[in-house]
């Protein structure tokens, strides 16, 4: 049997327990159904790209692929953020949240038809408010006219830091914030981690542009499938928790 590991944010997203399957090697994939939870609502599993033809031997259906940039930083990069950005704090977790809930389309939840796209989009919103309310360790606002219309939360390790969620209110989208809220995570960080590193989704095209733009280099790429109960769709609303979101 493989490891399946309680996803308890994503539980709370879609009303009933999830699960991430821990496959590390091609060998386990014949056992991924048999190990699936009487419980689950939904399992999640990554796996190579080379290992997406064994993966069509199974009921778990591909829903993105997902692709890793990361950037080395220099000290010397390092400086005041961008005119018209500036640090997040507690106070803006709920209008960042307003704007996650309404600004993706392109992650795994909103592309997998199975999941409704209001659940989805709540799920966004519970992600910015963990990041804000504690998980997340520094993030960037873009602000009009005293109103925040975009946000870049992060996250830092030992040796990395990680731009955990960026989003663009739609109105203003396609006017170079994206951009210029990457930018402010690199002087941010320069000087106190060595690499920057993001994620995004293939199909990505806009995200990959900016990442591009702003010095990084794909990392690497691994492919989510969902397995979800025949005929049901996952349309439960969530519950705002204080756990991650992987």
């Amino acid at each position: 049997m493989l490891t399946m590991t309680p996803q308890p944010f994503d539980s709370g997203i879609l009303g009933g327990p999830v699960y991430r399957a821990e496959v590390t090697e091609a060998g386990q994939i014949p056992l991924l159904e048999s190990s699936v939870p009487t419980d689950a609502v939904l399992v999640t599993a990554r796996v190579r790209p080379d290992w997406v033809k064994m993966m069509a031997m199974t009921r778990f259906r591909e829903i993105e692929r997902l692709v890793s940039f990361e950037r080395p930083l220099s000290a010397s990069e390092g400086g005041s953020l961008p005119d018209g950005v500036r640090l997040a704090n507690r106070k803006d977790a709920e209008v960042c949240a307003n704007i996650a809930g309404r600004s993706f389309s392109f992650d795994r939840y909103h592309v997998d038809p199975k999941i409704d796209d209001a659940a989805a989009d709540a799920g966004k919103r519970a992600w910015a408010l963990n990041n804000l309310m504690g998980r997340g360790d520094a993030g960037f606002l873009a602000e009009f006219r005293g109103e925040v219309i975009a946000f870049n939360l992060c996250l830092r390790g030992e040796d990395s830091a990680l731009i955990d969620l960026i989003a663009v209110a739609p109105e203003a989208q396609g006017l170079g914030l994206g951009k210029t809220l990457v930018r402010a995570s690199i002087c941010h960080y320069a000087g106190l981690v060595p690499v920057l590193r993001v994620g995004t989704q293939t199909t990505n095209e806009a995200s990959k542009s900016i990442y591009s733009a702003n010095g990084f280099t794909r990392s690497s790429e691994m492919v989510t499938f969902h397995w979800t109960p025949a005929d049901q769709t996952l349309d439960r609303r969530p519950q705002a928790t204080q756990e991650e979101f992987p």
